[in-house]
């Protein structure tokens, strides 16, 4: 059977055809970022404190604050209390020095709602459904139901995507993430919020693998670093593009929810332009088809293609009894993996890269608006870091190979978000905390294109897999990292920093992959990257370059 990477070279490893196809999963995949990163604006939280008559607005210092507020002067944090008030009767705007004087030292819960400062935050779910002070753990969940929802697509139209193909389960995603995204605006309930938050995790998420895969499976070898590099920096435009419309909605949820869901009915022409990959039309032995495919990629990249290029295997479709099987492929499980102490090693290594990678990335993407004043412009910084952070990533993968640089991001990424524990010069910690998150993009980056080459072939969907499950993990803790705040301020800046450098320091437990032929079995898998007494690697892998 001829080689996917020798039939792919035929047409061309990335000529026109490919470029339409990039270009439109480029900007599908890239929107995916106004839903994974929109709970920072959705349920971000604005100072408040208790309500004490019917339209009360916020206001920073006042007589009638002073009278009906307690202030806290003691502990490491000076503020007025959010969740308590005096209590008084007959409270009014014009309160007099009389009441206030004779007001009891006792306090009581904030009966009457709170006020909230809409200075940065017209209307957000935190707002709109009082999820503060008992409620406070609510708004972690908002940001918690996502990633679960991440999880659960993975899982689902991974497999679905195997079935039926590419391109039908990211054609119905972009429907899907849509339709989900407008319903999800028009809540009546916070427990309907959650619900779409939880969709909204499904579809547009299982939507940015496909499109991943589809875009792997249908270049050439020499491109698919580049290529996937460049796939990852679409996710830190549309990231920033997010930012500046949450700025433009001054943080109505409604409206940033409403406009990020119609949106997508541009990408409905891509019915017309996403065909299915070669590869998983191979895979599955329509050959026919296939050929039908890259047929049109050699039309429009000017290339031939053979027309017996298919010849022997539809031979051995049709007479498969005259025919002895060209390949024999090995079958293996997770189970197979977990049996092999060597690669049982390695994929828990590289899980807990990808689990580091969900936890410390959305950790500090998601509470962006607690690093420094204009919470929109920290958020455009947090994205606009990402690119050259990718770039570096693929340019350092390439020079000193994937293990040390997935190192060097880790742990320098994760002393710096130790670093930027809030001190009284905003400015620093901003600068320090987009150094971390710099870092914190090209690690996840370089998790993308190590794991897939240091999996063999025959587990390699499966593993990756579980590594994005373990990435679904670590986001779905990271919201509630921030309550350990509450023990100690800086905590949740430790907690994230220190997971970071530890799983860059195992990365230096992982065989180096630069340069060398993907292992393709489970004995090559075992002794990839091992080397016998002579000094000699075990593997009979080759290096190669392109």
């Amino acid at each position: 059977m001829k080689h996917y990477e020798d039939i792919i070279s035929t047409v061309g490893g990335f000529g026109r055809y490919q470029k339409i196809q990039f270009i439109a999963v480029w900007i599908i995949t890239g929107s995916t970022a106004f839903f994974q990163m929109g709970n920072t604006f959705y349920s971000a939280s604005a100072d408040h404190y208790c309500k004490v008559y019917d339209n009360q607005t916020y206001v920073d210092q006042s007589p009638l604050k002073n009278c009906t507020i307690p202030y806290s002067s003691g502990g490491r944090y000076i503020s007025w209390d959010k969740c308590k008030r005096y209590d008084i009767v007959n409270v009014s705007q014009g309160i007099s020095a009389e009441v206030c004087s004779s007001r009891s030292e006792e306090t009581i819960n904030c009966d009457q709602g709170w006020v909230y400062d809409k200075t940065w935050y017209e209307n957000t779910v935190v707002i709109e459904y009082d999820l503060v002070c008992d409620n406070g753990w609510m708004r972690q969940l908002s940001k918690s139901v996502l990633p679960l929802g991440n999880l659960v697509g993975v899982v689902i139209f991974g497999q679905l995507a195997d079935i039926f193909g590419r391109r039908p389960i990211f054609l119905v995603n972009v429907v899907l993430s849509l339709a989900t995204a407008v319903i999800t605006a028009f809540s009546p309930y916070y427990i309907m919020f959650l619900i779409g938050q939880f969709f909204l995790g499904i579809f547009p998420h299982s939507l940015y693998v496909t499109g991943n895969v589809i875009v792997m499976e249908m270049i050439g070898l020499e491109y698919r670093t580049r290529c996937g590099t460049i796939l990852r920096i679409a996710f830190s435009v549309f990231y920033m593009m997010f930012g500046g419309l949450a700025a433009l909605c001054h943080g109505n949820w409604r409206q940033i929810q409403l406009i990020s869901g119609l949106m997508w009915i541009f990408y409905l022409p891509a019915f017309f332009i996403i065909v299915e990959t070669p590869m998983w039309l191979i895979q599955k032995k329509k050959y026919e088809k296939a050929k039908t495919v890259l047929g049109r990629f050699a039309k429009f990249n000017k290339t031939v293609l053979p027309h017996d290029i298919f010849d022997e295997e539809l031979l051995q479709v049709k007479n498969p009894d005259e025919v002895q099987p060209i390949t024999k492929k090995q079958n293996a499980t997770l189970l197979d993996v977990f049996r092999t102490p060597c690669l049982r090693r390695r994929v828990f290594f590289m899980c807990f890269n990808w689990f580091s990678c969900g936890f410390v990335y959305y950790g500090i993407s998601l509470n962006t608006d607690l690093i420094g004043s204009n919470p929109y412009l920290t958020f455009f910084l947090a994205g606009l870091v990402e690119i050259p952070g990718r770039l570096l990533a693929w340019a350092l993968m390439n020079a000193i190979g994937r293990r040390w640089s997935l190192c060097a991001f880790a742990v320098v990424g994760g002393v710096a978000l130790m670093l930027s524990i809030p001190p009284d010069n905003v400015g620093l910690v901003v600068s320090i905390a987009m150094v971390s998150k710099l870092c914190l993009a090209a690690v996840f980056t370089m998790v993308y294109l190590y794991s897939a080459e240091i999996y063999p072939t025959v587990v390699r969907n499966t593993c990756m897999g579980l590594s994005s499950m373990s990435a679904r993990v670590g986001s779905i803790i990271s919201p509630y990292v921030m309550l350990l705040d509450v023990y100690w301020g800086p905590l949740p800046f430790i907690v994230m920093g220190v997971t970071s450098v530890v799983a860059g320091l195992l990365a230096l437990l992982l065989p180096e992959t630069r340069n060398r032929k993907l292992p393709e079995t489970l004995e090559d898998g075992q002794f990839f990257g091992k080397v016998n007494k002579n000094g000699k690697e075990k593997s009979k892998v080759p290096i190669y370059k392109l």
